[in-house]
């Protein structure tokens, strides 16, 4: 009997070292994987529109936000004449469904977008959360789902008469953050809806 006290003790050890490797270990390795995505495709965004980069100086924890510092307004994409919060658009974060009150925020832009001749960029943005369980088989990650969001916005002007061959939807994931990820206010600021016009030369 006096064994039994030990033989509980290791049983419980080993189990406590076991569920650190089957559950804790990969989700940790999973949110470092998505940290050094964001900063990759950050910084390639950042070559491309002639800024440089800038990272937080604590980079200990989950928030992977950057900072892309521009020396103007100007950008590779065109005139942005629209940001839209992702929030007014869907009803819920990781929803893909249009809402009535996001159909008349796009319908404002109508006029805008017929009057020019230059491709439509539609940049949907996202924050660093991941998308639940129950969307991970349509959406393994946010790239998929702002993708997704990207094409329903495109499709969307489409039925309102724009030249299908000028939409450009573009889905980027959380790489080009707003704001920090790290309260709810900064993840509200990511979640956001950027329409560009190109010049045509």
């Amino acid at each position: 009997m006096r064994y039994v006290g030990w033989i509980l003790a290791l049983l419980f050890a080993a189990a406590g070292i076991a569920g650190y490797f089957i559950f804790y270990a990969p989700l940790e390795r999973g949110y470092r994987e998505q940290a050094e995505e964001i900063k990759m495709w950050t910084q390639k965004v950042a070559a491309l529109e002639g800024g440089s980069v800038t990272f937080p100086s604590d980079t200990s924890t989950s928030d992977t936000t950057l900072h892309v510092m521009r020396s103007d307004s100007t950008t590779g994409y065109g005139t942005l004449i629209a940001t839209i919060p992702a929030d007014i658009l869907f009803p819920s974060d990781k929803s893909v469904e249009i809402t009535a009150s996001g159909r008349k925020e796009l319908d404002k832009l109508l006029p805008a977008l017929k009057s020019t001749a230059g491709d439509i960029i539609i940049m949907v943005h996202d924050d660093n959360v991941r998308v639940g369980d129950s969307l991970k088989d349509i959406y393994p990650s946010n790239w998929e789902l702002t993708a997704r969001r990207a094409a329903l916005i495109a499709r969307y002007f489409l039925a309102k008469g724009v030249d299908y061959t000028r939409l450009l939807p573009a889905g980027l994931s959380a790489a080009r953050p707003a704001a920090q990820n790290s309260s709810a206010e900064g993840r509200a600021k990511n979640r956001r809806v950027e329409i560009y016009v190109m010049q045509v030369r």
